[in-house]
């Protein structure tokens, strides 16, 4: 038998503790002698099965727990060698005076010299790269007993890095030096401090899954069904996009729910496509507050339970409600957000022709970040998609109207308030996101200010009372973001401060550069995607930075000295057809930073010899050269790529039949969407010529007779139809297919070096001209 550390049964003791650690050995008869110990030993090792020799608590398989000891020895060995290695800095140093301040950046570290071999100076990056491997090669996902011992590593390179910085790197032989290098330390401590925060939330990684299983179960019998009331609000959005939601919210899979058109413009068009859709229609003599205001003046309006909210251009899947309403039988829980996706693509990765090869923007915080603010309560509402208890709402005063980011400023409330906050990562709806890049900057521009408007308001994360610390330290990081714009944008200048005036950034030769600053950046790039579960590519994060650095960083200058000088303004996401086109905003200060850095590297290039400092010419250069890649890019992505369909296209298969006058063309469709249908024919190429109006019918969605005109045909069989009058039960069912299905969001990730290629891809074309319609 065997038996726990204590001496009781391990069967009693698991059955009393499911974590209890056991002693997976038989008790031997004799003892074993050293050599037979070591014998056995090596040979369970080396065959990846030591449950048998070493300690391993019950509820974790004994391949894991190989692997985890592998791991350990590892990182052992890689924080040893990283000790060896940093030990010897002399941090003594810090307390002299002026005169020792002054030659802060003539202290030698006889760690790298110019002596040092190349095998030696990257000694630390072969480490890091032979642990990162190792984890990469064990793990296909990391788990969370992994999380924190991945983020001290990581931790660890950031503090070293940081103290050599400090140390031995500052150069103050002139003022301009001084102003410089003090300035570009200050912007790499804090970008290192942001990267740390967002570790922060990959530590812990929820998943309530298998709580939406069970309020599904509940929901769908009948056991919990509260009253909802579903907000739809909306400004300036076309009839169109308004039509699609409503339908889509009408179609959920829930009895007691009744659908809000809360419209803030007061336009007749929206009064009558209430009426048409039969849904409540609410509007407001002024439009106060923006959308914290029309949500505000539509809850004495309404009276349900349980409120949700969707935006103009949202529309939720069957089972949106089935999945989230069994969550609230917890008198605690006052909302539940769900993740935000999109069904159409961003405008960086229309514009850069990477649709099918780079993720969203925001799916990193979406399906990575926000778990993990989860695991502290610290989640964030996004304005869209979530279900919010109508009682705690009214509790906190309603919405909070302070900031132009009302969402946020909910979720920081109620948890103030001592309620609870859930994340469901699931894909339960799909909304459109902003595919023009003067849109896209200007929305997470607006974003970046309520943000910063929270630190004047009674909302402030940082001094409200009720949150712990945990919740101040996440909703902090928020602010830590945005403010490290400013840091992003001071990096694409930087450079430009060595080529032309001779200021020092940084006294560090290209031995030291390899030596201190290479490590991390190869287990961060590495290990980043790993971490984020494929969500997000270290390259492409930075990349997003520089390219919203711009608008975001001038943006969190005057939000700080004016917060509330600019007001809300709805971002247009309609798609509409349109020409190939530069936004000269977004592109201007890329294109003078793009200039300079050509003329400024062309100028080192030709004045070098002058240079005291070969290293220092040489790692100005390589910034500058890797800041004019991403400029390019940046400039690529300011060119707005034609558009020639006002409907995003979906790719399905499915058998059609065409028919006009007494003649049948069958066939499978390529794609479809809300306003035509694209197929190719089974048997040669439909044959002219085509009357105005033709019928269409899609047995698989059970669709006849549905009135098209053919509008294009080519000599490979492909015909594409254009949908001419829909009525309102067809046009329910084709909404219903093509937005809300049931896990049809759920898209698969993309790994590191696939995002890596795709980055040196797009540096060396110009999509936007040479492959644009």
């Amino acid at each position: 038998m065997r038996i726990s550390r204590r001496g009781c049964p391990a069967t009693s003791l698991a059955a009393a503790w499911p974590c209890a650690w056991r002693w997976n050995r038989t008790i031997p008869t004799r003892r074993a002698s050293s050599s037979e110990w070591a014998a056995a030993w090596w040979s369970r090792w080396t065959t990846m099965n030591n449950a048998a020799l070493l300690p391993r608590p019950a509820w974790i398989e004994p391949k894991l727990f190989t692997r985890g000891w592998t791991l350990f020895l590892v990182s052992l060995l890689v924080m040893w060698a990283s000790w060896w290695v940093f030990q010897p800095i002399e941090w003594h140093a810090l307390a002299g005076a002026w005169e020792a301040f002054r030659r802060w950046g003539r202290f030698h570290l006889p760690l790298v010299n110019e002596d040092s071999s190349l095998l030696w100076i990257l000694c630390p990056t072969i480490l890091v790269l032979a642990w990162a491997g190792s984890l990469l090669l064990l793990f296909d996902q990391p788990p969370d007993w992994l999380r924190l011992p991945v983020g001290l590593v990581f931790l660890f390179l950031q503090a070293s890095y940081l103290a050599f910085r400090l140390v031995a790197t500052l150069s103050f032989d002139t003022w301009p030096d001084a102003v410089v290098s003090v300035l570009f330390f200050l912007s790499e401590t804090f970008i290192h401090f942001r990267i740390a925060l967002g570790n922060l939330s990959l530590l812990r990684l929820t998943d309530r899954s298998s709580q939406a299983d069970e309020s599904q179960a509940v929901v769908r019998a009948g056991e919990y069904l509260p009253t909802v009331d579903v907000f739809v609000p909306t400004y300036s959005e076309p009839v169109e996009m308004l039509r699609r939601t409503i339908i889509g919210c009408q179609a959920m899979d829930y009895p007691g729910k009744t659908v809000y058109l809360l419209d803030d413009q007061r336009r007749p068009a929206m009064r009558q496509l209430a009426e048409e859709l039969d849904c409540r229609y609410l509007h407001r003599p002024d439009n106060r507050h923006a959308k914290a205001g029309n949500l505000n003046h539509a809850l004495p309006l309404s009276e349900g339970e349980l409120l949700v909210c969707f935006d103009a251009d949202f529309i939720p899947t069957r089972d949106f409600l089935q999945r989230t309403a069994g969550f609230f039988r917890d008198a605690r829980v006052a909302l539940v957000q769900t993740p935000q996706n999109f069904f159409n693509e961003d405008a960086v990765t229309r514009n850069l022709g990477l649709e099918r090869a780079l993720e969203d923007e925001q799916r990193l915080f979406f399906r990575t970040l926000q778990p993990g603010r989860d695991a502290m309560n610290a989640i964030v509402c996004h304005g869209s998609c979530f279900v919010v208890r109508r009682s705690a709402l009214e509790a906190i005063g309603g919405v909070p109207t302070e900031t132009i980011t009302e969402d946020w400023a909910t979720s920081i409330k109620l948890q103030a308030a001592g309620f609870k906050l859930y994340y469901l990562n699931e894909a339960l709806s799909a909304g459109m996101s902003a595919d023009r890049c003067g849109e896209f900057v200007q929305q997470r521009s607006r974003w970046a200010q309520g943000t910063l408007q929270a630190l004047f308001a009674s909302t402030n994360p940082l001094a409200i009372p009720g949150l712990s610390w945990q919740q101040r330290l996440m909703h902090g990081s928020a602010i830590v973001y945005y403010l490290g714009s400013v840091s992003s944008l001071f990096n694409l200048i930087a450079p430009l401060f060595f080529l032309f005036f001779g200021a020092h950034l940084l006294r560090m030769t290209m031995g030291e550069m390899l030596f201190y600053r290479l490590p991390f950046t190869a287990g961060f790039y590495l290990l980043y995607s790993w971490l984020t579960r494929r969500t997000r590519s270290a390259v492409w994060t930075e990349f997003y930075e520089a390219f919203l650095a711009p608008s975001m960083g001038l943006t969190a200058i005057r939000s700080l000295c004016k917060p509330f000088g600019v007001g809300f303004r709805v971002t247009d996401k309609a798609i509409r057809r349109q020409r190939l086109g530069v936004n000269r905003r977004v592109a201007l200060p890329f294109a003078v930073l793009f200039v300079l850095h050509v003329v400024g590297i062309a100028f080192a290039l030709v004045m070098h010899r002058q240079y005291e400092e070969r290293d220092a010419f040489v790692i100005a250069t390589c910034f500058a050269v890797s800041n004019l890649i991403t400029l390019w890019l940046c400039l690529l992505v300011s060119v707005d790529v034609a558009q020639e369909h006002s409907f995003v296209r979906f790719t399905h298969h499915l058998p059609c039949l065409l028919l006009w006058d007494d003649t049948g063309l069958a066939g499978d469709t390529i794609t479809l969407s809300e306003g035509e249908v694209v197929f190719k024919a089974r048997e040669g190429s439909p044959a002219g010529p085509f009357p105005n109006k033709a019928f269409l019918h899609l047995p698989s969605l059970q669709l006849c007779d549905v009135p098209v005109r053919v509008r294009e045909v080519s000599g490979d069989g492909q015909a594409s139809v254009e949908f001419l009058d829909l009525t309102l039960p067809q046009r329910r069912t084709l909404i219903a297919y093509l937005y809300c299905r049931p896990r049809q969001w759920d898209r698969p990730a993309r790994g590191e070096l696939r995002a890596m290629w795709e980055y040196v891809r797009a540096s060396l074309r110009i999509y936007s001209l040479a492959e644009s319609p």
